[in-house]
């Protein structure tokens, strides 16, 4: 029997806007924003304020955090993973 703990891709709204502030992005508010997940991928959607519109996208691959930025793989490790609670143990 596997009793070995996985970690999962896990996110929130407000987790993933402050994991895209952390990156540098402009996401002037929370309220505005719009967020969907589908199984263990998250979507984060919103306009900056320059009215450009955004969108990240979060999930694990290869036992890895991925996350993009538009059309930009970002960096992302799991250290910031667990620094924004992004993450669940199953």
């Amino acid at each position: 029997m596997n009793t070995e703990k996985r970690i999962l891709p896990k996110a929130t709204k407000s987790s993933m806007v402050k994991l895209i502030r952390s990156k540098g992005y402009d996401v002037p508010s929370i309220y505005q924003a719009f967020f969907s997940r589908t199984g263990r991928a998250f979507w984060l959607r919103w306009v900056d304020k320059n009215n450009a519109p955004h969108s990240a996208y979060y999930t694990g691959a290869g036992g890895r955090p991925v996350l993009q930025v538009d059309k930009t793989w970002v960096d992302l490790t799991m250290a910031e993973v667990i620094h924004f609670g992004l993450y669940e143990e199953k």
